[in-house]
């Protein structure tokens, strides 16, 4: 599997986790939250070049930013397979 790949299975991951994040059942929201924060930790471990701590932080606390750190990284994945 391609990184670029990658990002897409974990973006896609991210999306479905979206309403058990929010869910009402404390439960079913904890469960979620540590599929997210392995969610994350995978896409920093896949890689390399964008981890910093802070940067993984702002993941774990804005799913926005995830999911924009990742759009970024796809970008910058195909603009080297460009180069």
């Amino acid at each position: 599997m391609t990184p670029i790949e990658s990002i897409y299975e974990i973006k896609e991951a991210v999306v479905n986790l979206e309403r058990y994040l929010s869910s009402n059942d404390a439960v079913v929201s904890k469960k979620a939250r540590a599929k997210y924060e392995q969610l994350v930790d995978v896409f920093f471990r896949d890689n390399k070049g964008s981890e910093t701590t802070k940067q993984r932080q702002e993941c774990l606390n804005y799913q926005g930013y995830f999911m924009s750190l990742m759009d970024e990284t796809v970008e910058y994945y195909y603009l080297k397979l460009e180069g």
